[in-house]
């Protein structure tokens, strides 16, 4: 979830008419009427917003769920991000988990596959297939997607319509936009390339038509060291090696990129709604003169992004299974779910919610919409990649290039030989 931080700056107003979200009474007597009304305590853990606005409304939520099911008791903790895996780990190895919790969608396959989770049904195309599949263990689903996104493509309309450039398509448009602002653009730099944001490199690998790894038997090869992902991270690095990113940029993370962009020092940047947003609360003199457009396709003609987000799972080992499957579809009731995404710069994991978020309407931020619906891939549903992510194996390379201390081709490798031993198995 790198890169996926919740923008608190636009968020102050996302309490405003969530009481209408919530269930009714009706539900209540209908669960009574046939002999299934919901009783007794769930715990459930959720990702620490990290604003008092938000932790309020997830209170708001739990109010709303209990004074709809009276007997109920929903134990909310949030937990820090930073925290929580290790704090996963250690409760499912001690059988102490909640009975409910969001999941970092790259966390899901690794704990499902430990045992910990209840399957969900088939989703029957109600959910974003990316994220279906990202939550899947063995073809078996165990996350339900909550709330998700995929980076399109900003840069500053008013500045390529003084230089007569069109909105990036392709690769070569980006570089050739870059060598006119470079040159023509009163000292702003083209674009936010960053040393450690894999969510803006990685992607390029399938941009190029190659695979970050594929399935052998019952582990994962990478497919890093192949001639399509050589070529990504050589057009990649390159942006920055070209002078086409500040000198900073090298140690940069996708919020110092944003902030670039709102400071006028970069006219281009891989983005999210969730930056978009955050861009023009901060600076209000920046919208209308922003442009959104999908991710530039490669070679390849592939634009995908990388869908990534958070699924909602219930434990297997829950004394209270009725309930905590309860709480999550109150969770991911649609107008719910719209009012919440909304706010928060992300999107629903439904292809319907996607289109009710009236996203897909908006002149200028259709593309976030689009690129998630149609444009977006998860990366190798592997029990074993949440780990891999926390191992730094693909910034280290990534600003080792960057540096001129290796070639492409030495990155690659050295990713490679490292995703294998860490995945294979």
């Amino acid at each position: 979830m790198k890169g996926m931080r919740l923008v608190a700056a636009s968020l102050l107003a996302v309490c405003v008419g969530l009481a209408a979200c919530g269930g009714d009474d009706d539900e209540g007597d209908e669960n009574a009427a046939s002999g299934s009304k919901l009783s007794g305590e769930i715990e459930a853990w959720i990702m620490d917003p990290g604003t008092p606005e938000l932790q309020d409304v997830f209170k708001t939520y739990v109010s709303d769920f209990e004074s709809a099911h009276a007997g109920t008791k929903v134990n909310l903790q949030f937990v820090p991000w930073a925290q929580a895996h290790d704090k996963f780990t250690t409760a499912i190895a001690g059988g102490s988990g909640p009975d409910v919790a969001e999941m970092g969608t790259t966390w899901t396959p690794e704990f499902a596959a430990l045992g910990a989770f209840s399957e969900v049904p088939a989703s029957d195309g109600e959910y974003v297939s990316s994220l279906v599949a990202a939550g899947s263990v063995d073809d078996k689903a165990y996350g339900r997607p909550w709330y998700a996104g995929a980076r399109a493509f900003i840069y500053r309309k008013d500045i390529f319509d003084k230089l007569g450039l069109q909105a990036p398509a392709s690769w070569d448009d980006i570089e050739a936009a870059a060598a006119k602002i470079k040159a023509e653009g009163d000292g702003i730099y083209p674009i936010g390339v960053t040393g450690l944001t894999e969510h803006y490199y990685l992607p390029t690998v399938w941009q190029n038509g190659g695979e970050i790894a594929e399935e052998d038997g019952e582990a994962w090869k990478s497919d890093m060291a192949q001639p399509e992902a050589v070529a990504a991270i050589d057009f990649y690095t390159s942006l920055y090696k070209q002078g086409y990113a500040p000198k900073a940029a090298i140690t940069w993370e996708e919020p110092d990129a944003r902030t670039a962009f709102i400071n006028g020092k970069i006219a281009m940047m891989w983005a999210g709604p969730w930056d978009y947003d955050a861009i023009v609360t901060e600076k209000p003199g920046l919208e209308g003169k922003i442009g959104v457009t999908l991710v530039p396709a490669g070679p390849s003609g592939d634009r995908s992004a990388f869908a990534g987000g958070s699924h909602l799972v219930t434990f297997e080992e829950s004394d209270n299974p009725d309930l905590a499957s309860a709480f999550v579809d109150f969770l991911l009731e649609p107008e719910q779910v719209n009012t919440f995404t909304g706010r928060i710069g992300f999107l629903p994991g439904t292809v319907s919610g996607i289109e009710a978020s009236g996203m897909l309407d908006d002149e200028v931020k259709a593309p976030f919409a689009e690129q998630l619906k149609d444009y977006s891939q998860v990366y190798p549903p592997s029990p074993k990649w949440g780990a891999l992510e926390g191992e730094n194996i693909f910034d280290g390379a990534i600003q080792a290039v960057m540096k001129g201390d290796e070639t492409p081709e030495q990155a690659a490798e050295q990713i490679s030989q490292k995703m294998d031993e860490e995945l294979g198995g």
